[in-house]
């Protein structure tokens, strides 16, 4: 069954910049009251805004409690930050900001704002198949992935947004790419940010629970699962192709 948004009271987490922002403009322009919430600045038409740092529990409460007293039809948990790390990188901070951005935000508010006509919760490919060097990020995302499938079986009208990277965000420019050497032809295979919030919103319309962008991750995710074990053998061997073939 299908949504008009027209009207309908959305608030969008990470609103500043990426596709939050560019969901913003989006929903905007088809007749939606916005509220928006980042920890920086935003400037968005006549949309209300919230500044709150998502990693802090006690800015989140605050939020909460404030959000309590506005409409709110939909909720988009857009908010996130990326992480990068091999096991022997990752800080105790570092771990406590991505869940507490990535996680438990969204479920925080899920929970603080219901009922709530729709609630789009973004996700990633990597909370659905193993990368290395992304046990982190996918850990939260595969977390978000868990409990939006796990309320809609309790009634709450859900949307699973599932992306690979989008051309034009700081994950992609700044840390997926760079870090993971990936050849400049498979940069151009990364999704528009502009492109992917204009699916985003015409899932929203059309009724649908789940959007995975680009479409062909779904067949990636059914390779991933069978070639995971040969994936993480691949990993262990890169030490040894970069010194030449001599043990480190």
């Amino acid at each position: 069954m299908g949504m008009d948004l027209r009207g309908k009271h959305i608030l969008v987490t990470g609103a500043a910049r990426g596709l939050g922002r560019e969901l913003a403009a989006i929903l905007e322009k088809e007749g939606c009251p916005l509220i928006l919430v980042d920890r920086e600045p935003i400037s968005q038409g006549n949309a209300k805004t919230y500044a709150c740092d998502l990693s802090d529990l006690s800015q989140r409460k605050k939020l909460i409690e404030e959000l309590r007293m506005e409409k709110v039809d939909v909720l988009v948990n857009c908010a996130g930050i990326g992480s990068h790390s091999q096991l022997d990188q990752l800080t105790v901070e570092e771990i406590e900001r991505v869940m507490q951005v990535n996680a438990l935000a969204p479920l925080e508010l899920i929970a603080g704002l219901s009922p709530l006509e729709l609630v789009v919760n973004i996700g990633s490919v990597a909370g659905e198949m193993s990368l290395p060097s992304m046990s982190l990020y996918g850990a939260s995302k595969s977390s978000v992935h868990a409990f939006t499938r796990s309320i809609q079986l309790e009634g709450v009208r859900t949307l699973l947004v599932i992306l690979g990277p989008l051309r034009g965000t700081d994950f992609a420019q700044s840390i997926a790419h760079p870090r993971t050497g990936q050849p400049n032809w498979y940069r151009q295979l990364d999704l528009p940010v502009e492109t992917a919030a204009s699916l985003i919103v015409q899932a929203m319309q059309g009724g649908r629970n789940q959007l995975v962008a680009p479409w062909w991750y779904r067949v990636v995710f059914v390779l991933a699962r069978w070639l995971s074990p040969f994936i993480g053998k691949f990993a262990k061997l890169k030490p040894y192709f970069k010194t030449g073939g001599k043990r480190l």
